[in-house]
């Protein structure tokens, strides 16, 4: 029998990057009434650095939001932006907000028993949870996948729907378990896909759907009901990891955009609060990009 406490402990995990502000932007003013503590990935992949789409692809979701435009904002008065950087959450919600690279071991085990969540969610957190830490809560550890399951298993699961011809992106809501993607599904929402729109917009609003699943979940858990969950047909199951050189190809021989300057532009504008026009060091830094193998940006 699952009843509520008051204030429900809530460990939120997710990545430093511009999709992970977004998630917590979305999450933090709904979990406004409980205790919340967010562990941020910072983990990166070797071939994310020797794959020149994926370079790309890093330097727009990560490095010029965390290196460039976040840190002018922290400097400034961005209170009334819509969108909030990390740190700013971190004051506005009184929540901490730390950095973990070793999720399962003695460390990241000790810290996350000493906030005794009720319930962990995970969204685009890069670390693989062990039983020692998923366990933990005692309403259980959720993911949030980018990616219908059990078809769109592992990485780049939106990129792989694009390229599929797919009418929609798939964000799936599953209780973690011992495997990979593999727990049990809560339910599936979608993102219908827009071919005018980039692959990074698909990305950083792909979640939204899983993310809105989780909400309703916990209002039922709030209201003592057990969430219903569906087992994987694992024969579906197709386990992708990133891609490399042909696929990346083949996208952009369908006439598909990995970047476009006007609509990252547009995002990164919720950033800023009303009266702040776009920073000229991001301005430039999108208008040069990164060389051209993925983007479709100004020269």
């Amino acid at each position: 029998m699952i009843t509520a406490q008051s204030p429900l402990r809530i460990l939120v995990c997710t990545k430093m990057d511009l999709a992970g502000a977004l998630i917590l932007n979305t999450l933090l003013p709904r979990l406004a009434d409980c205790k919340v503590m967010v562990l941020m990935s910072e983990k990166t992949r070797p071939v994310e650095n020797t794959v020149p789409e994926l370079a790309e692809i890093k330097f727009f979701e990560r490095d010029l939001p965390m290196d460039i435009l976040f840190p002018l904002l922290d400097r400034a008065d961005a209170s009334k932006a819509r969108l909030q950087t990390f740190a700013a959450l971190s004051a506005r919600y009184g929540i901490t907000i730390e950095s973990i690279t070793d999720l399962n071991g003695p460390d990241g085990e000790a810290r996350i028993r000493a906030f005794a969540p009720d319930l962990t969610i995970s969204a685009r957190f890069s670390l693989i949870f062990k039983p020692n830490t998923y366990d933990i809560p005692r309403w259980g550890t959720y993911n949030v996948h980018p990616g219908a399951l059990p078809r769109y298993a592992g990485l780049f699961a939106p990129f792989r729907c694009m390229l599929d011809g797919s009418e929609s992106i798939g964000c799936t809501l599953h209780r973690v378990d011992k495997g990979i993607d593999t727990g049990p599904i809560v339910g599936i929402g979608h993102l219908p896909i827009d071919r005018r729109r980039s692959l990074l917009w698909h990305v950083v609003n792909t979640y939204r759907p899983g993310l809105d699943l989780f909400l309703d979940m916990l209002d039922g858990l709030r209201r003592g009901q057990e969430p219903h969950y569906q087992a994987q047909d694992f024969s579906q199951r197709q386990y992708v990891s990133l891609p490399g050189a042909e696929p990346f190809a083949q996208f952009k021989a369908k006439g598909l955009k990995l970047l476009e300057a006007a609509e990252y532009l547009e995002i990164l504008s919720g950033f800023l609060p009303p009266d702040m026009a776009m920073p000229g060091a991001v301005a430039n830094a999108v208008a040069n990009g990164r060389g051209d193998a993925c983007c479709s940006v100004p020269a």
